[in-house]
């Protein structure tokens, strides 16, 4: 397994181990989030609080299954197409199918970039 393989399932395994504190031991302090509507989140504890409700049960039990992985060893990125499946207590499932645009240095997440299918744009103001 490569590199930027093992790096790439270390963080991914993260989400569907429940494992927020691994998850943020393997961002770098400059790491820069790009969530799904387009929000810009930098450094860990900015990132730590926008992903929390992925691991504190505020979505239900979450498992990702990651459905193809692309791997560019010369620029440290991985391309990820993912299913996020989320079960209430009440049982009812609903899920989400998304794509991160992941850049590592050192061993180190630096950028993650979320894109996730959903029924309305994300459309941001141009400066």
């Amino acid at each position: 397994m490569s590199d930027l393989n093992a790096h790439t399932t270390a963080f991914m395994s993260t989400f569907n181990d429940g494992d927020y504190d691994k998850m943020l031991g393997l961002l770098s302090p400059d790491c820069v989030y790009m969530d799904p509507n387009g929000i810009e989140h930098k450094g860990v504890d900015a990132i730590g609080a926008s992903l929390k409700s992925i691991f504190d049960g505020t979505l239900g039990s979450v498992q990702y299954t990651v459905s193809s992985t692309m791997l560019d060893e010369a620029s440290d990125r991985a391309l990820v197409a993912w299913t996020m499946m989320m079960t209430a207590a009440d049982g009812q499932q609903s899920c989400v199918d998304g794509l991160d645009i992941l850049d590592f240095r050192d061993g180190k997440l630096i950028s993650k970039n979320a894109f996730c299918k959903a029924n309305g744009l994300a459309i941001r103001s141009v400066k």
